[in-house]
């Protein structure tokens, strides 16, 4: 058995989501992945969830809440958990708490004697010197730095400036991942508990993804292209424009949010189950739920199967891929996720 221990510099850079890329990927070879988090920040921890929900990962017993040292007593509990997560694995990923330190990283890896690779979430100012913890502390097991979340516009600065500095530090760019709207997206669902919204037809699905919110306004275009030119969209609209309501019910919608407290008339409602697309009053103007809308995409969480599958692809894409498989391994013989 095989441990991959992913850190981060940062919370919210992107463990989770590497994760279960990562032990996707392995699975899709028929190799035989188990995913671990031993320590939590904090005693609800979302990630826990996600493992079992996205990877029917057993989680019983997992993570356990770290305070700010990580003692001896800690690393062997956390040694035992692994032993009964192994079972018979190839190879266990290990995410590490979101504010555990370098120096807390290196006592885990070296007892279980794990290769690292460090996530960083992209921001304009990141720098090698700021990763540069991780190669002074990890005496050998870092493989690598992967940065996650690049902006559109920010990849030539990435592959210029950033990428060169880390070579300079000692450390290996495994990859750089762009940021994506799927993985800012969120479920019909949490749209709904987000902005308040109480459903007005029967049986909704509240599963699928919204990745985009449009506002239903008037136009002249057919509806095919003001409400159809993209996908996974939620339309939002008063209450009080039926016209409006049937015509984004027309073409493929993820769901319509109604405006002003108004429930829609029977036709729509009529209409919107006919076609499965679920409908939601919120009490807000179409402005003010737009402007909501602001803290639902910066509370994004990775809790969806279609994320799991689109950071799947992202990491197939853009990172280097045979470098940690090699690592995994051992022997420097690279079986290939992609």
């Amino acid at each position: 058995m095989s441990v991959l221990y992913v850190a981060s510099d940062q919370p919210g850079a992107g463990k989770t989501s590497l994760c279960s890329a990562f032990a996707l990927l392995l699975r899709r070879q028929g190799q035989r992945v188990a995913v671990f988090k031993p320590f939590a920040d904090s005693g609800s921890d979302p990630d826990a969830t996600a493992y079992r929900d996205l990877l029917d990962q057993d989680t019983d017993g997992w993570p356990i809440s770290f305070g700010s040292e990580l003692f001896a007593d800690s690393v062997a509990q956390a040694s035992g958990a692994l032993s009964v997560v192994s079972g018979q694995a190839d190879h266990v990923i290990v995410e590490a708490a979101g504010a555990m330190s370098a120096q807390d990283t290196t006592k885990l890896a070296d007892a279980f004697d794990a290769k690292v690779v460090v996530v960083a979430g992209y921001r304009p100012a990141l720098t090698a010197s700021d990763l540069s913890p991780w190669t002074d502390s990890l005496n050998g097991r870092l493989s690598g730095v992967i940065v996650n979340g690049v902006s559109r516009y920010a990849g030539h600065s990435v592959t210029e400036d950033l990428v060169p500095s880390l070579a300079e530090a000692g450390m290996t760019h495994l990859g750089s991942i762009p940021e994506d709207r799927t993985l800012l997206g969120a479920s019909v669902g949490q749209l709904a508990a987000h902005l308040g919204g109480r459903f007005v037809v029967d049986d909704p699905d509240t599963s699928m993804l919204v990745e985009r919110c449009q506002v239903g306004g008037m136009g002249l275009d057919p509806s095919k292209l003001r409400f159809g030119a993209e996908t996974d969209n939620a339309i939002i609209v008063r209450g009080d424009r039926p016209d409006i309501q049937m015509s984004a019910l027309s073409v493929p919608v993820t769901c319509l949010v109604l405006t002003n407290g108004i429930d829609p008339i029977e036709y729509v409602k009529y209409e919107a189950e006919r076609v499965n697309v679920p409908v939601m009053v919120v009490d807000s103007d179409t402005i003010a739920t737009m402007d909501a809308l602001a803290g639902l995409v910066e509370g994004a969480s990775f809790d969806h199967p279609r994320k799991l599958v689109r950071f799947a692809d992202l990491v197939e894409q853009h990172v280097d891929l045979a470098a940690i498989t090699a690592a995994l391994d051992g022997d420097g013989q690279s079986k290939r996720l992609s």
